[in-house]
């Protein structure tokens, strides 16, 4: 049971309209931004970094890969609500079900290249807490990505640190859409229907 109920969407005053732009963009009004709608302002300056990290249209990052590099941020933090929702976005963005299946074995799997291995071992280490990341992960990084493309990589993996602790701490209740698309893909994430 959540910490701390979220708000109904018309309750959420300022943020409704960024709110349901993220609906719009999943399908779902997710229970997080509600929950943050109890101070307006918190929800919408998290809506615009997730609007200009992880769905900005200019980005130089493939969507795909960028969402596997959120799954692996959230998986490696344990946290269900995020590796759900993240397992979700996964497919809805071009990721296919035996990649998403197999992430978590990323770096043996034949299904990833050198490239998403290294994305992926950043998101692996970097999304610890703390961050265990080191000078050869980043090297690696670097032999495959621009500086611009980093950046967009490692802020997906810090906006994740703050969805998955946020969502962790308020025990925030997954969305029964998102839980009706994970049982029907055999999900097996971190308690991912509880």
């Amino acid at each position: 049971m959540a910490h701390v109920a979220p708000v109904d969407l018309e309750a959420s005053r300022e943020a409704a309209e960024e709110i349901k732009w993220l609906a719009g963009q999943t399908g779902f009004v997710a229970n997080s931004m509600l929950t943050l709608s109890h101070r307006p302002e918190i929800a919408t300056a998290v809506l615009n970094l997730i609007r200009a990290v992880v769905r900005n249209p200019n980005s130089t990052v493939d969507p795909a890969l960028l969402w596997m590099v959120a799954h692996v941020t959230s998986l490696s933090n344990g946290c269900r609500y995020c590796s759900a929702h993240t397992f979700k976005n996964g497919a809805d963005n071009g990721v296919p079900q035996d990649k998403l299946e197999a992430l978590w074995d990323f770096e043996t799997s034949a299904l990833f290249s050198d490239v998403e291995r290294a994305a992926l071992r950043i998101a692996l280490t970097g999304g610890q807490c703390p961050a265990s990341a080191d000078a050869a992960d980043m090297e690696i990084l670097r032999n495959h990505f621009s500086t611009a493309q980093i950046v967009e990589i490692c802020s997906v993996i810090a906006l994740f640190g703050f969805n998955n602790r946020w969502n962790a701490l308020m025990e925030t209740e997954l969305e029964e859409s998102v839980v009706t698309f994970v049982n029907s893909k055999n999900y097996h994430g971190p308690d991912a229907t509880a």
